[in-house]
């Protein structure tokens, strides 16, 4: 039999992959085999690793399953999750045949292993020096594929009197792009000489990313600018509409900039425009003018960051498939331990807990705390559902509730209350049921496994959001909590 342990310690990319090649071997189609992969690890990836192994590993799995999966599907999916459960906890089943198969999984060097070779071929790193010895501010500011960023960059260098030193060019390259590749307006001669310095560049005009227009000339450029999102809300349609309303007498131009150029959804009034023709435009306009070593540098760097992070380098792109090739494995553990946006988050987090817990003000639980959820007690709440001595809740402690801090992939947060039935007592379980009565929780079935009658609003994280920023969302929220508290306990007492 596999080596429980052995695999158990395995990273996500590694038992993934050779899950994967399990897959295969079943002849399952290509579709298939990456649809039932990423379900298959639906609980490593929303909830932790170690859920999805306690479930993987559980003697009562069918049942352990189904409650884990309904908790983590109800919090996360817009769908209905009595229709997904069954697909999901056949997934996990599959995956429980392979692990208690009698194949055994492929022998690897462990983590320190293959760390430990790559430091010493360090020297591998060295053709990347042509990147990543030079000064870059996009890099520094973190922001080299930050749609507003890019947005704010291109309207500083349309605008034909900021103080970038290339005039005119940008914007008439612009104008000149689409008069070539999009326009049939047959009177090109005025469109190509008008004068360009009485345009007024606009960002976030009515949401659209950048507007340039002269009343003069009664020209209207309009930018909408997609980095790594897509088109949503129909918003070409709306944006065209706000325009044409606003300036019905002007000549108008509509540009789709994407990374690859590829087809707007409004083909017959957008024109489709790519990073690589602004890359020309930018590098065009440069030719004619000696900038200031100030504004060359700034451009020379977005230039830079446009042609490594948002077109594509080639040759960078050859270095780093052959060192990933070599050293995929350390490569791999070193990705999916780097700090994210979601892990920062998580610091934030729980340390406004841990201070929070010194105060007296909740009682943090450290080890049931993860990426996705910080987890905390209060006096208020734990008076109405007090420890039990004779059992354990779904998250294996003597408590059945949990306020958590669910941090969604570090982009937002909020905070809810969260009730586990496993194995609870009767006074407990009366005890929710009178909570759910005057805070009914979207779970209705009778014999709910999971419920989560209150939450608080939701926050955004911005981002440059400081963690005093969130310590002040998140003191707001125990606020929330406390008077939620307040209510309910007089709620309660008035049925007595």
């Amino acid at each position: 039999m596999m080596d429980i342990e052995y695999a158990k310690s395995l990273t996500y990319s590694s038992i993934r992959k050779q899950y994967k090649s399990y897959l295969q071997s079943l002849e399952l189609g290509r579709n298939t085999v990456g649809t039932v992969t990423g379900d298959t690890f639906y609980l490593w990836n929303n909830v932790s690793q170690e859920e999805f192994w306690r479930v993987v590993l559980s003697d009562d799995f069918e049942k352990e399953a189904r409650e884990s999966l309904l908790k983590a599907l109800t919090e996360h999916s817009t769908g209905n999750v009595s229709s997904l459960i069954n697909g999901y906890v056949s997934n996990l089943r599959r995956f429980r045949t392979f692990i208690f198969s009698a194949e055994t999984i492929e022998d690897e060097k462990d983590d320190a292993t293959v760390l430990k070779e790559f430091l010493l071929d360090i020297d591998c790193l060295d053709p990347l020096a042509e990147w990543t010895s030079k000064f870059n501010l996009f890099d520094i500011l973190k922001i080299s594929r930050v749609e507003i960023r890019h947005s704010n960059m291109l309207s500083w260098l349309l605008n034909p009197n900021e103080n970038h030193g290339l005039g005119e060019s940008v914007l008439r390259g612009f104008i000149q792009y689409v008069v070539t590749n999009f326009s049939e307006d047959t009177d090109v001669f005025s469109t190509l000489l008008m004068d360009c310095h009485g345009f007024l560049v606009q960002r976030e005009w009515h949401h659209i990313d950048v507007l340039a227009v002269s009343s003069d000339e009664k020209f209207v450029l309009c930018i909408e600018n997609k980095i790594d999102s897509g088109e949503h809300d129909n918003q070409l349609n709306r944006y065209r509409k706000i325009v044409e309303e606003t300036y019905p007498d002007y000549k108008k131009m509509y540009i789709y900039l994407s990374p690859d150029g590829g087809e707007s959804t409004d083909t017959d009034n957008w024109c489709s425009m790519g990073y690589q023709d602004v890359l020309s435009i930018v590098e065009n306009a440069r030719k004619k003018v000696k900038l200031l070593p100030e504004a060359e540098l700034l451009i020379q760097n977005y230039v830079d960051t446009i042609r490594r992070d948002i077109v594509g380098d080639e040759k960078l792109a050859q270095i780093c498939a052959e060192i990933y090739a070599k050293h995929q494995k350390a490569l791999d553990l070193i990705f999916e331990n780097r700090p994210d946006r979601a892990s920062d988050l998580a610091a934030i987090l729980l340390s406004w807990a841990k201070e929070k817990t010194e105060s007296g003000d909740i009682e943090v639980v450290t080890d049931k705390c993860v990426k996705s959820y910080t987890r905390f007690k209060t006096k208020g709440m734990s008076a109405l559902l007090p420890d039990s001595d004779s059992s354990l809740s779904g998250w294996g402690t003597p408590n059945y509730y949990f306020y958590e801090i669910r941090n969604n992939d570090g982009k937002e947060f909020y905070v809810q209350l969260s009730l586990s039935s496993k194995d609870i007592p009767d006074e407990l379980r009366d005890m929710c049921d009178r909570i759910n009565e005057h805070y009914p929780a979207r779970q209705k079935k009778v014999n709910w496994q999971w419920r989560s009658p209150f939450s608080t609003k939701h926050s955004k994280v911005e981002e440059e959001m400081s963690e005093e920023k969130i310590f002040e969302q998140l003191d707001k929220k125990l606020s929330e909590i406390f008077a939620f508290e307040e209510k309910l306990t007089k709620l309660l007492q008035q049925e007595e």
